[in-house]
């Protein structure tokens, strides 16, 4: 694994820009493959998992989930030499271009995650705060939602918030749009012929009755 750790540098982290952190993801196409890995640990977790609706407690399955994005994401993070890993706090969080901080987590419905009530997770999303030693960063979390009976991934996106208020979010891509091929009449093999009934002309009619 690839893992970076950043110096202390203080200064003010700007409140995060939509358009910035989609173009920094589309690069590269990280956020077709941040999206796949995710997908992929949920298959993981329901292939090596399968009791796992019987859990009593419900973030049982959301920090397992956790480790297998962590880890799918990471694959992604080896081949792109501008995104990487940094290990921190018994957490994990990722860095693309040295300016979007993102890190993952399960979402509800309205795409609020959830943290420990710790002093590191209450700053997340104090945008005026320096919480990990570098200039710049735009933090976000890449969120992923449940279906209604937890059986599916339902969204994947990216949120950003300033403390307890959303400010925007995205959905990412998941791939080119799929090509739809129209149906094609049938060839008759060689050698054979259609027959037609012959049905007259309704003016062909008219003109005979007369």
């Amino acid at each position: 694994m690839r893992w970076h750790k950043w110096p202390y540098q203080g200064g003010l982290m700007p409140t995060p820009n939509r358009e910035t952190v989609r173009a920094i993801l589309e690069k590269n196409d990280r956020d077709l493959k941040i999206r796949d890995a995710i997908g992929r640990a949920w298959q993981d977790v329901k292939q090596k998992y399968p009791d796992r609706a019987w859990w009593r407690r419900q973030t049982t399955l959301r920090s397992i989930m956790w480790e297998y994005s962590v880890e799918r994401v990471m694959e992604v993070v080896e081949d792109d030499a501008r995104l990487v890993a940094v290990k921190h706090h018994d957490t994990a969080s990722f860095i693309a271009d040295d300016l979007v901080f993102f890190r993952l987590k399960k979402a509800d419905r309205k795409l609020f995650s959830s943290n420990y009530p710790t002093p590191l997770a209450g700053m997340f999303h104090r945008h005026a705060a320096d919480l990990y030693g570098h200039e710049g960063f735009q933090r976000v979390e890449i969120v992923h939602t449940f279906d209604r009976f937890t059986t599916g991934i339902e969204w994947i996106g990216v949120v950003a918030r300033e403390g307890k208020q959303i400010i925007w979010d995205f959905e990412l891509r998941c791939g080119e749009a799929e090509v739809i091929t129209f149906p094609v009449a049938p060839t008759l093999p060689a050698g054979k012929t259609v027959i037609r009934p012959n049905i007259p002309e309704v003016g062909k009619q008219a003109d005979d009755a007369e």
